[in-house]
């Protein structure tokens, strides 16, 4: 009888332990963070630009033409502060004789923020810009041959500062500049040697992550 007792006692406290941790109710866990590198990133927006077409042996005064512009980033987050992804920038502007020149850059970029949420940013990038219509004429008079596309190998860098509205939703001020490298050019039985077309800009934007 003595050794039951002793016994029922000695077994008490894992009885209880095991009632206890059955009568406790299931923890879910934690929801895992999300991964980063898998939320979007899309700017959309616009600017004023002023072109500039230049070459080392252009001896004309420099003549600086201004357009709107048209602007979109479309990509991933990598982390809190770093964007990668490709850029869109079409600007449409018109030379002296009225003839208009449509230029597309479409590059790759990448973009860092020193805050996390807000603040300054730097963005950079390389890729394509396509030029429709670069009609150039040496003698100042009316040119009526076809207008043309042609490809430019283009960088772009840029700085700006962005505010977080919202936990997916922003707005960004910006400025760049993009250069398009269109090579030797022929005008009027006359070869153009270097062509380069600087386009700066300054435009604002709306930001979804």
């Amino acid at each position: 009888m003595i050794r039951r007792l002793l016994t029922s006692l000695l077994l008490l406290p894992f009885i209880a332990t095991a009632a206890a941790a059955q009568q406790a109710p299931a923890q879910s866990p934690p929801p895992a963070p999300a991964a980063e590198g898998k939320r979007p990133w899309v700017v959309i927006g616009g600017g004023y630009t002023s072109v500039l077409g230049d070459c080392p042996d252009c001896t004309a005064e420099p003549n600086y033409r201004s357009a709107g512009s048209f602007l979109a980033n479309i990509g991933v987050s990598l982390n809190s502060k770093a964007d990668i992804g490709a850029e869109l920038m079409w600007v449409p502007s018109t030379t002296v004789s009225g003839e208009t020149i449509r230029t597309t850059f479409v590059m790759a970029v990448g973009q860092y923020r020193f805050w996390k949420n807000r603040g300054f940013f730097v963005k950079g990038g390389g890729g394509m810009a396509f030029v429709r219509n670069w009609v150039v004429d040496l003698s100042g008079g009316t040119n009526t041959a076809p207008p043309f596309t042609s490809k430019a190998l283009s960088v772009g860098i840029g700085a700006g500062w962005e505010w977080r509205l919202h936990q997916r939703f922003g707005v960004q001020v910006f400025g760049s500049q993009h250069v398009a490298a269109l090579g030797d050019l022929e005008a009027n039985q006359t070869r153009i040697e270097n062509v380069v077309g600087n386009f700066w800009t300054v435009g604002g934007a709306i930001v979804f992550r």
